[in-house]
């Protein structure tokens, strides 16, 4: 009990400090990195930072003045005539609705959803919102004790925002206290998340999150997977590790496959020391190395200087010889074009040969060692074209078809 009370706390905590981000956070934000990580083991999602409760909710670049504008109480019970017209569809159950609750009458129960369903667009939100208001507000004048909307209407309102191309206008309903009679949860949360992910926009994902957590609809695994993986598609490799990092500081779990992709993201933009520091936090859970992680310290271990110990470290985790020589090519052709990509274009050129220079070495010391090398460095060296490059899908075009 004491430990979840402890764990609650800390997340709060962390809640204020994404209310008021770091000067780190906005640099994060801002920055777009190439990185995309090259892991294959676990690398799939499934479809299933110290932050509390501040008085002043303020998201990253704030909500603009508009959106309080339309979803405010003050918008909620706007005169009918007041909003934009809707779709004809919407604009007809709306007035049946509105209809039903001039005469102090409860609508037909499937009215609501076949609204929610129909909407399409900005203009057909605004109706569904007050709609939605009017009608709860009935429910307490008639005395009903329930007047918040079940879990099923919620997700039609997130789903029908969403849906407008306005995703943003869904955050009332995560929110703990609003005038519309959403109750949060993790459904909706995840709804908005997975949407953030498909658009890659680490923008909305930040603002879900600190709505959730503000409203005590706190990340879980499948949540903190969500947030991270969106961060990686987006490339922004530093605010993917700080979250990384607050979310294990205050108590959320990672599942195990997001390591490896956190220690591989960070070594392909060529960051050593938040390579080294997932690889603490790997061996503080107890888990083996893997193709990916083993290649990833190598990759920093040649940043360093030490090719001998990235050879040894690749012979020595790597026993799949096939997995091996896959890793090894996209190391070659790939990984050289993702970590160039974080270096000023003056000194690209001569970045590039001292790097040649250091995997030659790794490669030679590895073939010395007994282990196939299925690559002529001199030859192939950063052939690819990036992370998503015709190389690197080659490369495991080639081995499904072995």
């Amino acid at each position: 009990m004491r430990g979840s009370r402890t764990a609650t706390i800390a997340l709060r905590r962390w809640c204020n400090s994404l209310a008021s981000p770091s000067l780190q956070t906005e640099r994060a934000l801002a920055g777009v990195s190439s990185s995309s990580g090259d892991v294959r083991e676990g690398d799939q999602i499934n479809s299933s930072t110290t932050f509390s409760v501040s008085q002043r909710f303020a998201p990253v670049g704030g909500f603009s003045s508009s959106f309080f504008r339309l979803y405010s109480v003050a918008a909620a019970v706007a005169e009918e005539g007041g909003l934009d017209a809707g779709s004809p569809e919407v604009e007809r159950v709306y007035k049946e609705l509105n209809e039903s609750i001039r005469q102090k009458r409860m609508p037909e129960a499937s009215l609501l959803p076949s609204l929610l369903q129909n909407c399409g667009s900005p203009a057909d939100v605004k109706l569904a919102f007050d709609v939605v208001d009017r009608l709860r507000r009935l429910k307490a004048v008639q005395g009903q004790q329930k007047t918040n909307y079940n879990k099923h209407m919620v997700q039609l309102m997130a789903e029908a925002c969403i849906r407008s191309g306005d995703a943003q206008a869904a955050l009332p309903t995560l929110m703990k206290r609003n005038v519309y009679g959403f109750t949060p949860s993790l459904d909706q949360a995840h709804l908005l998340l997975k949407h953030a992910l498909g658009q890659k926009d680490t923008k909305l994902m930040l603002k879900v999150l600190r709505t959730m957590v503000a409203s005590e609809v706190f990340p879980t695994p499948v949540s903190a997977e969500l947030i991270l993986r969106t961060c990686k598609d987006a490339g922004n490799t530093e605010l993917l590790i700080q979250l990384a990092k607050e979310m294990r500081v205050n108590g959320v779990s990672l599942k195990k496959s997001l390591y490896d992709m956190l220690i591989a993201t960070a070594a392909n933009v060529g960051d050593v020391k938040a390579v080294h520091e997932v690889q603490e936090w790997r061996e503080e859970q107890g888990m083996a190395h893997t193709t990916a992680s083993a290649f990833a310290l190598a990759k920093a271990l040649v940043l360093d200087g030490k090719c001998e110990e990235a050879a040894k470290m690749i012979g020595d985790h790597c026993t799949d010889a096939v997995k091996r020589g896959i890793y090894l090519q996209i190391m070659v052709k790939v990984w050289p074009l993702q970590v160039g990509a974080k270096v000023e274009e003056g000194e690209k050129e001569s970045f590039l040969e001292d790097l040649k220079k250091k995997v030659v070495t790794m490669s030679e010391s590895l073939a010395q060692s007994g282990c196939n090398v299925p690559v002529d460095v001199n030859e192939d060296f950063a052939k690819g074209s990036g992370s998503k490059s015709k190389a690197e899908d080659e490369v495991w075009t080639a081995s499904a078809s072995s």
